[in-house]
């Protein structure tokens, strides 16, 4: 036994003798095949432009892969699979006896318009493998893009910056990319300023501020509807500004990328054609009132009085003649005196017919129950030029025999004696009449100008009626132009 002892100690002894002097390797002595292998990223973060349109994530492993090795990954980031890159699996083989593989990953350029997204890799954990956090258990890829977008913005359209609230108008606005649009997209109006959407306008005839764009558009318009307001004296402004909201595919120029209109509605002052004083000292000023002619002079001229309507802005407003009693209410000076003469449209045979007036001629009669017939529009905010225009109204009267009604001594004509006892009111008239007639104003349209050594209102009216007794004998001095049912006839107004 003493002798085995001694034994055992000699060959130990031997054996550390061996370690210390290098005859016996550690490879040896190491039990081969006993751990996994550890799979890790090359690099913890890496850029890519995405011009490129592809590129590989390599992965390894910390010794050769014993077998065919199937290693499952997750992707995470900014950059969204199949919209801005696809990869064909997120699992990969990594073959016996190799130690790296790598993940293909194609980009998908034209759909990136973000000038820097990310994409994270992951190893997932699996059971022929390891992940040991030490060694690079994700990779971050920045993917970078060089964006050249298109610029969105309003084209120069003077004519919008300015627009009255009476004349409702419809604007046009014109919007210009400086390269085609790549893709549909929305953008949005921002409103500022002193009006509302749906109560004072209208976008596109409804009360979105959205704006669709297609793909390939150059150019974009849209309308705004401006709702009518009748109030002299307004003052606003609407400002639009383009936002492209969530769009990442063009861009708003920072210089033209907003548009103010004035929507203004500028007081006029009517001094330039009030100058003389009204016959007989009645109410406003006298005006020289002219038909145009047949050899295009201004012919027939009547005096009518009028005045500012203070009651109305920019409206003038007229007065029945102390002399010139009218077919309607025919209570001298009073408000209501016609400024159309469409007496002198109803045109009768000697023996015929006649309206029934208590005025003392057919030329100066008149014919208009409103007393504000004529409203005036600034030309943008320049008072002292600009447009004329009424609203459409409908004007009546009564048919009678000329013989009866006319014939008589002078004081005892019917038209006298129906006067006195109406007190000058034709519309308390009982006296049988053989029709009635309703003329139609469908139309007016002028402008006025009082910048002019004679300061001028000149204008067109459009008449309609189904009255057989207009113009059943039309004026031939007269420049009365018939165009389908509507007759146009044209006016001047001048100071006396």
């Amino acid at each position: 036994m003493k002798n085995n002892l001694i034994t055992k100690w000699i060959l130990g002894a031997f054996a550390v003798f061996a370690i210390v002097t290098g005859t016996t390797s550690c490879e040896k002595i190491e039990i081969e095949g006993s751990y996994s292998p550890a799979v890790y990223f090359e690099n913890a973060q890496s850029s890519v432009n995405t011009q490129s349109g592809a590129f590989d994530i390599l992965v390894k492993l910390s010794k050769p892969a014993p077998k065919n090795l199937t290693v499952k990954f997750t992707f995470s980031g900014t950059a969204i699979e199949n919209e801005h890159y696809t990869v064909a699996s997120k699992e990969i083989t990594v073959e016996a006896g190799k130690s790296e593989a790598v993940i293909p990953v194609t980009l998908l350029n034209d759909n990136i318009w973000d000038s820097e997204l990310t994409l994270k890799a992951t190893i997932a954990p699996g059971t022929d493998y390891a992940v040991d956090p030490k060694m690079n258990p994700e990779q971050t890829i920045l993917l970078t893009k060089e964006i050249v977008l298109p610029i969105l913005s309003f084209a120069v359209q003077p004519q919008n910056e300015h627009t009255n609230p009476f004349l409702a108008e419809k604007l046009t606005f014109t919007l210009n990319f400086d390269t085609p649009l790549a893709y549909d997209s929305e953008a949005a109006l921002n409103i500022e300023g002193d009006l509302t959407i749906g109560a004072d306008f209208l976008i596109n005839g409804g009360n979105t501020n959205k704006i669709i764009l297609a793909k390939g558009q150059l150019s974009h318009t849209f309308e705004v509807q401006i709702k009518q307001k009748d109030a002299a004296g307004v003052s606003k402004n609407l400002k639009f500004t383009l936002d492209r909201g969530t769009s990442k595919y063009f861009a708003v120029s920072s210089e033209k990328g907003s548009f103010t209109v004035r929507v203004t509605d500028p007081e006029i002052g009517f001094a330039p054609v009030m100058k003389t004083a009204a016959l007989l000292s009645g109410s406003g000023f006298q005006i020289e009132q002219a038909v145009k002619a047949s050899d295009g002079t201004w012919s027939g001229k009547v005096v009518v009085n009028a005045g500012p309507n203070f009651a109305a802005k920019n409206y003038l407003m007229s007065y029945k003649n102390m002399s010139f009693n009218t077919i309607f209410g025919c209570q001298s000076n009073s408000p209501g005196g016609d400024v159309l003469r469409l007496a002198d449209m109803l045109l009768f045979a000697t023996t015929d017919t006649v309206m029934a007036d208590y005025g003392v001629g057919k030329t100066t009669r008149f014919f208009s129950p409103s007393d504000s017939l004529l409203r005036f529009v600034a030309q943008d905010e320049n008072t002292m030029k600009g447009t004329v225009t009424a609203r459409p109204q409908k004007f009546s009267g009564k048919i009678l025999l000329k013989a009866d009604w006319e014939t008589g001594t002078n004081g005892n004509k019917q038209w006298h004696l129906d006067s006195k006892a109406t007190n000058g009111i034709i519309a308390n008239s009982t006296y049988p009449v053989i029709a009635n007639i309703v003329i139609e104003l469908v139309k007016l349209e002028g402008t006025y100008d009082f910048t002019q050594t004679v300061p001028e209102i000149v204008f067109d009216a459009w008449f309609k009626s189904s009255s057989p007794y207009f113009m059943r004998i039309q004026p031939a001095l007269l420049d009365i132009k018939k165009e389908g049912e509507l007759y146009k006839v044209s006016y001047r107004f001048t100071p006396k």
